[in-house]
């Protein structure tokens, strides 16, 4: 029983930090300024094969009501939905 609770209380106290490290913790609310996409490969090699993933990430630059400029990863729909002038986040809710 001691075990058991050991294992548990060290599993909390381990993942109880990665709660809140997810990219969208921060909220940020402004206006679109400007849009950017990025496409990233990755090549990966076990023993004689090698694989190559890749995929596009898509961000938008927002400046808030403070006058600072910050960078945000959306979703392909949302970047798609929100144009340089419209509100963020409400332009992703389309």
């Amino acid at each position: 029983m001691k075990r058991t609770l050991v294992v548990l209380a060290t599993v909390v106290l381990l993942t109880a930090p990665l709660a809140g490290c997810s990219s969208n913790s921060k909220t940020v609310t402004g206006t679109v300024v400007s849009k950017d996409t990025d496409y990233e490969c990755k090549t990966k090699k076990k023993g004689t094969k090698r694989t190559r993933t890749c995929h596009t990430e898509y961000e938008l630059q927002v400046r808030t009501k403070s006058g600072d400029e910050e960078e945000v990863d959306v979703s392909s729909s949302a970047y798609d939905n929100c144009v340089e002038g419209s509100n963020y986040p409400k332009c992703t809710t389309r």
